[in-house]
């Protein structure tokens, strides 16, 4: 036999080798369970390497005292849920490390070299004369103290060890105790705290966290979360339930029978007995054995007997099976060899229980001593007709999962469970029972925890609900892993089924706990499928087990590191609010709502706001209306774009509903950001030139209010008395609403019909609403009061505070009164809200000019392109559109002769001039100016045309725009002229048309070549500033054909001027315009022959007039001329090839010979 090496990782446990060792050397004889025959070695067949255990491993590393490596080891198979309780032990215990220390200091130390020097470690102080040694001296007086208080701790562990373990009570002590016939000791310290350690760790391990809590606060003096605190110095031992059910191998009580005296309470039988109940004792206890004698008598014959019933069936059933196979096989046919270890092939019926595969040589022994005490229990209950089966019963129960027992063990019960060949070789060795098991599990090893795991699974199919349940339970930790992240969502159902119907409560929190960790960042499909299911999780449950299962998961991923799963916290608040209990809703899931609008990513406050507006349509505390009005205000001021539409479309019209069934909509929550922006208004008048910050506050609010325009309007008609007409008529008799009366929501809860609950009773309530505006002879009611006498009044006022210039400010008003006359409807709009206005901007005319100097009147304020805009343009009526054009003509004539400012009209056209179906009106309004009287009107208009013309139809611009401003050029009024000049200039930016470009070219040569304006300096300044504007965007035509040499003309011109003043201005136009045309693609011939000529005389103009623009004019120029030469150069060089590359060559000589030239310098400064 070939001699085989000694590999301790194949071993599984180092005291078990040694066992084993000892008992070959006691019976040499007889085999050990960790020994097997080793094979010969041949050449068919090579020995197969078994592969160790983690606990073999772990056993040699601590042999070693490896502890380092033995420690990681024990970290990941602590991360990887497989723990192993010999590691877990070693480490819990500090007298291992303190040993090691002794060790450790025995040894050499080695040498340490120092590490190096840099800049940012240098000490300046190590340097000093003395510091090092006093740094040494104190090391080693540290040192000391240290082993002295490791000697001192070792030495106080010891001596309590060895104390407590010379106080451990004898077996006969402990039978006397558990008999009750003894009195009881008293409890020792070091006891005492080991006993609270360990009913600590049940009650949390079983959730009395609450008991634990007190009993933890009536023991102070203990740690319950370190043992050490205990003072042993050894391992923990195992949790309560471990030491209970290992109680019975180690104390076997003495059951006294029923004939026996058995003393109760205080009764109990002790040595002061009488003599006579001492003697009753006696004979009853010598009856009694002698009963027993004589039962093991018959129940050993009656084995005796059924054992060799039991072999002389066996013989009979082999004879007849080999007489049936001999009878089937063919005759002809040659007999087949097997191999003599061929497996039987066996299974087990559904009440047989599997144990794991694998087991040691001390599991294997506490089987065998089981089976027989429950083989002995069977006998003595005096079950005859079963007595075989139940112990074949009980010695198959107690083998590992997997494992075939052998034939002459299992009988005749197992013996119609086994399929036999002629092949077969039973097994008629006499061997015990450990070592067959031992023998099987050299083959069917587990080699993993995970094999094993998997393995009893498979053994354990379930046989109805409860067990499918449990097992799914037991299975998704370990399959969840293996899937793919893009389809774990698939898992969803499973989890959720395991959740919901699972009668144990830590399994069903592991699976939600499961399901919220499903996905490491679930995107937006993911997490819908998540959120259905807790959804469907509450339903099923009820309110108490979705706040006490769901809910802590909730808390635990709160502040969880990625997003996307704080953003799933925050959609699961949401979701799950309609289905928790109002007290849970109105506190703990509002405050963790109100924790994430603190959140640092947008989108996770996004969610938290709209989870918001779903607590708040559900909470029926008043005392959180103020905290939910609160939330919104501070809301509204998050940077966040996002967070702030979902306070206006999800948050404010969940939190408008509740306000509306409270009463508080119009006087609490409107009122509160009306007056927000009123202040707004206020500080904007007040403030110095920067007023963005304040004029975004004002938009914010005029948006808000916008979104709560729909609830007003449905408190409003919702609270209108119901008309006669209106009761006697049905939903079916009231015409339907046209498509186009309200303005189109942002938001599905912005809809009006969404809002009331169904278009036909929107219908009814805005017939009945209508009926009532122009009857006198009802009484208004609160909410319409509010609106028409209070909230339209003080909107008014914000519009009288603003400056017409404040362009955003006016769009955001101006749509906030289209929201309320649309919405409102055209009724409203003529009786209630045009009066108000009309009203403001009506100003007597004597008083007109004067409040239009001193800037006290709205028509030069924000009213005025409001009430065009958003109360005019409501409606597209034709006589809205002819009251429109009508005021639009008189505001113009109007501020043109109180020579106001143009803004308010400036804005009014341009926002209207955004809907292209206003453009024929604005310019028929305009129309109507072109021929009026005063000079100051046509101003105005030429003004407004320049407006108009970008974004315009081209056809208009020919054929209404352009002859109109051709009209006003020919005016003898300058300044009309001058008006028309920007306008023109506009015409060439915006417009392709070849004859309409051709008809501008003609009015500028005309206002350039006609004598009757060369002596007009004003129109020449005008001029230059609008080629300036329209150069670089007008057709490159016109700008090389036309701009180009005419500003050269003029800028020569300029320099023959004598008038200081007049050469300045013309100077300063024509220094804009050139510095905007440079940066315009220029062809070489132009800028010889028009730019450059003209920026040399502008040159000469800035060196008398202004010294400091002279620099940039002559950068100007040098830019230039370097271009020209550049290209000169270029050309010669294409002329002359071989002078380029004979350039090329000399230059890159030179380059190599500096660049040598300095890495010598470099080396040089090195060596020195």
């Amino acid at each position: 036999m070939a001699d085989t090496a000694y590999n301790p990782f194949m071993q599984d446990d180092e005291e078990g080798i040694e066992d084993s060792i000892v008992a070959a050397a006691e019976n040499p004889s007889e085999p050990t369970p960790t020994e097997s025959p080793s094979p010969a070695p041949s050449k068919e067949s090579s020995p197969v390497k078994e592969e160790p255990s983690y606990d073999a491993i772990a056993a040699k590393l601590l042999k070693d005292h490896l502890a380092l490596t033995a420690l990681e080891l024990h970290v990941e198979l602590v991360e990887s849920g497989r723990e192993l309780p010999r590691l877990r032990d070693y480490f819990s215990n500090p007298g291992n490390f303190e040993r090691q220390v002794e060790k450790e200091s025995q040894l050499q130390p080695l040498h340490r070299t120092s590490s190096e020097t840099t800049f940012d470690s240098l000490d300046l102080a190590r340097y000093s004369d003395d510091g090092a040694n006093q740094a040494d001296e104190r090391h080693a007086v540290l040192e000391f103290e240290l082993r002295k208080a490791r000697e001192t701790i070792k030495s106080l562990r010891a001596n309590l060890t060895e104390a407590a373990e010379s106080d451990v009570p004898s077996p006969e002590h402990m039978k006397r105790d558990a008999e009750g016939l003894s009195h009881q000791e008293a409890l020792k310290p070091l006891e005492a705290r080991a006993l609270n350690y360990l009913i600590n760790e049940y009650l949390l391990n079983n959730n009395y966290k609450l008991t634990s809590i007190t009993f933890s606060d009536e023991n102070e003096d203990q740690d319950f979360d370190d043992w050490d605190d205990v003072g042993l110095n050894m391992p923990r031992p195992p949790d309560l339930l471990h030491l209970y059910r290992d109680y019975g191998r180690h104390v076997v009580p003495i059951i006294i029978t029923a004939t026996a005296d058995v003393a109760c309470g205080n009764d109990s039988i002790n040595g002061d007995q009488p003599e006579e109940v001492e003697a009753d004792i006696g004979m009853a206890l010598d009856e009694e054995r002698q009963n027993n004698e004589s039962k093991m008598k018959t129940l050993d014959e009656q084995i005796m007997r059924l054992t060799k019933e039991n072999e002389t069936l066996k013989s009979q059933i082999k004879d007849m099976e080999r007489d049936i196979e001999h009878l089937q096989a063919p005759k002809n046919s040659t007999p087949s060899i097997s191999p003599i270890n061929t497996p039987r092939k066996e299974t087990f019926g559904p009440g047989e229980r599997r144990q794991p595969i694998g087991a040691d040589a001390e599991t294997l022994s506490n089987h065998a001593d089981m089976a027989t005490n429950q083989e002995a229990s069977t006998l003595a209950n005096g079950d005859e007709g079963g007595d075989e089966s139940a112990l074949a019963e009980t010695i198959d129960s107690d083998l590992p999962e997997g494992h075939a027992v052998p034939t002459e063990i299992n009988g005749p019960a197992h013996e119609s469970r086994v399929d036999h060949k002629e092949d077969d070789i039973p097994i008629h060795r006499q061997m015990s029972e450990p070592f067959q098991r031992a023998l099987i599990g050299t083959v069917l090893q587990a080699r993993e925890s995970s094999d094993l795991r998997l393995r009893e699974e498979v053994s354990k199919i379930p046989s109805d609900t409860d067990g499918v349940i449990e097992m799914l339970a037991r299975c998704l930790p370990y399959i969840v892993p293996n899937v793919l992240l893009a389809k774990r969502e698939e898992l969803v159902p499973l989890i959720l089924c395991s959740a919901t119907l699972n009668s144990d409560p830590k399994e069903r929190d592991k699976l939600l706990n499961l399901l919220f960790n499903l996905i490491k960042k679930p995107d937006e499909e993911q997490r819908q499928v998540i959120l259905s299911g807790c959804v469907a999780f509450a339903k099923h449950v009820g309110l108490t087990r979705a706040e006490a299962e769901l809910l802590p998961q909730c808390w635990e991923q709160i502040t969880h590191k990625y997003p996307e799963r704080r953003l799933l916290v925050a959609e699961s608040c949401g979701v799950l609010a309609s289905y928790l209990p109002s007290e849970i809703r109105s506190s703990l899931v509002l405050s963790m709502l109100q924790q994430m609008l603190d959140d640092k990513v947008e989108i996770v406050r996004e969610a938290a706001i709209k989870s918001l507006g779903l607590v708040f349509s559900l909470i029926q505390d008043t005392d959180k209306y103020n905290q939910g009005l609160e939330l919104i205000l501070s809301a509204l001021n998050d940077s966040a774009e996002c967070v702030v539409t979902a306070v206006q479309q999800v948050f404010l019209p969940a939190f408008a509903h509740w306000a509306h069934e409270l009463d508080r909509l119009e006087t609490n929550l409107i009122a509160s950001i009306l007056k927000r922006m009123e202040l707004a208004s206020m500080d904007l008048q007040r403030s110095g030139p920067d007023t963005s910050a304040i004029e975004q506050k004002i938009q914010l609010h005029c948006s808000t209010l916008q979104c709560l325009i729909p609830a007003l309007y449905v408190s409003v008609i919702m609270a209108a008395p119901l008309t006669t007409e209106t009761q006697e008529k049905s939903e079916s008799d009231i015409a339907s609403l046209e498509v186009t009366r309200f303005p189109k929501p942002l938001c599905m809860l912005h809809d009006i019909a969404v809002i009331i609950g169904s278009k036909d009773q929107l219908a009814v309530r805005v017939h009945n609403f209508e009926s009532h505006i122009g009857d006198t002879s009802i009484e208004p009611w609160a909410n319409y009061s509010w609106v028409t006498n209070e909230f339209i009044p003080r909107l008014l006022e914000v519009l009288g505070r603003l400056d017409a210039s404040l362009t955003d400010c006016v769009k955001a008003l101006s749509k906030l009164f289209l929201n309320i006359c649309r919405t409102f409807g055209r009724v409203f709009t003529d009786a209630k809200i045009k009066p108000k206005f009309q009203a403001v901007l009506n100003v007597p005319d004597d008083q007109r000019e004067m409040l239009v100097q001193s800037g006290q009147t709205s028509i030069t304020k924000a009213t005025l392109p409001v009430y065009a805009v958003g109360v005019l343009g409501s409606h597209n009526r034709e006589e809205d559109r002819k009251q429109l054009e009508q005021f639009l003509q008189e505001s113009v004539i109007m501020l043109a002769l109180c020579n106001a400012p143009i803004d308010s009209l400036r804005v009014t056209y341009l926002e209207l001039h955004t809907h292209p179906t206003y453009h024929e009106l604005l310019l028929a309004s305009l129309w109507g100016c072109v021929v009026h009287q005063s000079a100051s009107v046509r101003v105005f208009c030429a003004k407004l045309f320049e407006v108009l013309v970008k974004g315009m139809n081209e056809g208009l611009v020919s054929s209404r725009v352009t002859p109109a401003l051709i009209t006003l050029s020919g005016d003898q009024d300058l300044a009309v002229k001058l008006a028309t000049i920007p306008a023109f200039g506009t015409i060439m930016e915006n417009t392709t048309q070849k004859e309409t470009l051709d008809r501008v070219y003609i009015q500028f040569q005309s206002f350039l070549d006609d004598p009757a304006y060369r002596e007009e300096h004003s129109l020449l300044v005008q001029l230059i500033h609008t080629f300036g504007k329209v150069g670089p965007n007008a057709e490159p035509k016109f700008r090389d054909e036309f701009v180009l040499p005419r500003l050269a003309a003029i800028a020569h011109g300029n320099n023959n001027t004598t008038n200081d003043t007049r050469k300045s201005d013309v100077a300063t136009a024509l220094f804009e315009a050139y510095s905007a045309l440079s940066c315009c693609f220029v062809s070489d011939d132009l800028i010889r022959e028009a730019m450059l000529p003209g920026l040399r005389c502008l040159r000469q103009d800035m060196e008398q007039l202004m010294p400091t623009h002279e620099a940039v004019v002559s950068s100007m120029i040098k830019e230039m001329e370097e271009k020209l030469l550049s290209k000169e150069r270029s050309s010669s060089m294409e002329s002359h090839p071989g002078l380029g590359s004979e350039d090329a060559r000399r230059a890159l000589f030179n380059k190599i010979g500096a660049q040598r030239n300095k890495m010598a310098t470099v080396f040089q400064a090195k060596k020195k």
